[in-house]
């Protein structure tokens, strides 16, 4: 779904409509989970995070790739703007309103490649073992 809607929203397919902003909801809840299950820093107890596909949880705290400027200010503003209902969404100016699709993209695909590179085979569905081989992208 990620890969799918930041083709959909960089493509401008929507353009300025209802859709369009469907579309930003589904992609900053979308960037927001992932980010948690590649960044957790305090997951509850039933929260499924990346650390839980290895046998130490150091594995992939020392694996994974650093958590970047853009990934972090695309999760405070799915959580600001999309997520909560806060003040703060109404402090964003038209020039900050759009989101830089690739760029979060390309940050949070780092962590997807490094992790599927990493997991063991045997926890990963049919579809994760396509996405791997290129033949296909999987929906989450």
């Amino acid at each position: 779904m990620f890969q799918s809607l930041v083709q959909g929203m960089a493509s401008g397919i929507a353009g300025e409509s209802v859709i369009n902003n469907a579309l930003l909801e589904s992609f900053g809840i979308h960037v927001r989970g992932l980010i948690w299950f590649f960044y957790a820093d305090s997951p509850r107890k039933d929260d499924v995070i990346a650390e839980d596909f290895f046998p130490s949880s150091d594995t992939w705290q020392v694996a994974r790739p650093k958590k970047t400027v853009v990934l972090e200010e695309a999760k405070s503003r799915a959580d600001k703007e999309i997520a909560h209902h806060t003040y703060a969404r109404l402090k964003v100016s038209q020039e900050q309103k759009p989101w830089e699709f690739l760029p979060i993209h390309d940050d949070l695909n780092k962590a997807i490649e490094r992790f599927l590179s990493l997991v063991a085979d045997d926890l990963l569905g049919q579809r994760w073992e396509e996405f791997k081989q290129g033949r296909s992208r999987p929906t989450l």
